[in-house]
Parts: C-alpha cells; structure tokens; sequence
C-alpha cells in the first residue's frame, strides 16, 4: 500500500473512533427532562414529575399505557385518561415498570 493510502485509512479509523465515543456522550437520562435523572427509582422520578403530567408507562411485559400520572403510592402508581380507553384508569404495580416515556416540546 501506499503511504498516501496508509495514512487516509488511519485517518478514517481516527474519525470513527472519535465519533463512536462522542456518540454515546450525547443522549442522557439527565438531559432528557428536568425531573428525571438515571440515578434513584421510579416512584422517586414519577413523584418528581407531579400529578397531572401526560406520561407513558412501558412495562416489563412490553406493554405500555399513555394516560395523565395521578397519585404514586410506595408501590403503585395511577394513570387516568388511558388513550384510548378514556373511561378507564390504570393501578401499576411500580415493580413492573421498565420505563417511562415523555414527549416534551423543543423550544
């Protein structure tokens, strides 16, 4: 090979690594909603986040509920307005939840 041809392949595999590690910087718990933070538990952030708030809860099961975040308890939390089932209200064992979804605005 020659040294021209050398040098762009390491500057190629430079760049990849810089990208690859700035990459997994980029998204964090921490900067996706004030409220919310990777470190404590889900009861901890649901409280944060306040009654009221349109949220969506992704169980453990992989099924998911989109409603407003009404009162959380030590072990459970309650969704209200369900889409889709807006007479409906939802009790979630808090040990089931494997996430919690927000859709927040840009600004």
């Amino acid at each position: 090979m020659t040294r021209t041809r050398v040098m762009r392949i390491t500057r190629t595999a430079a760049l990849a690594a810089a990208l690859a590690l700035g990459a997994g910087a980029a998204a964090r718990a921490e900067d996706a909603a004030p409220g919310l933070s990777a470190a404590g538990d889900i009861a901890a952030a649901l409280g944060k986040l306040g009654a009221g708030r349109e949220v969506e809860l992704v169980l453990a099961n992989g099924k998911s509920y989109r409603g407003k975040l009404g009162p959380v308890g030590g072990e459970t939390v309650l969704l209200t307005q369900i889409a889709g089932k807006e007479f409906s209200d939802v009790l979630i064992d808090l040990d089931e939840v494997a996430a919690i979804e927000l859709r927040v605005r840009g600004r």
